[in-house]
């Protein structure tokens, strides 16, 4: 099982491949690549699926489904969303293009974090930094 390891405030945090969710039968083993993104509904969350494998409602709140999923893949991009960046096609203004055709918004306090989330080639206010070339 591959897993890997993040520092979070000091204390070392490991993160499965693979997450369980509650379902009709029991809990349903995901692969962590096959979720899109997370969207938030009062205290439910929504988790968006790949696109065979539809979407899947459990009852807690997305800040708690956010803490057991890696950080350096899913970043909350709005009060009401968290992306799964490996699905992300475009970003462009205040819009993320998911690669099921979906568009979310982003909300001003997390620009940021999205920015921060992926590598900007050719970015208007990227810092210059000291080069060879």
């Amino acid at each position: 099982m591959e897993e890997e390891k993040k520092s979070i405030h000091g204390v070392e945090r490991v993160f499965s491949e693979h997450v369980f969710i509650l379902s009709e039968w029991g809990y349903k083993r995901v692969s962590i690549h096959d979720i899109v993104y997370l969207e938030a509904q009062q205290s439910y969350c929504y988790i968006h699926l790949s696109p065979n494998n539809g979407k899947k409602i459990v009852s807690i709140p997305m800040c708690e489904v956010l803490e057991d999923l890696n950080p350096l893949l899913f970043v909350r991009i709005h009060r009401s969303y968290a992306i799964n960046i490996e699905h992300v096609t475009l970003f462009a203004g205040n819009m993320i293009r998911m690669d099921n055709g979906i568009e979310l918004n982003i909300g001003r306090e997390y620009r940021y974090n999205v920015e921060e989330a992926f590598v900007l080639i050719g970015s208007r206010k990227r810092v210059k930094k000291s080069s060879s070339c």
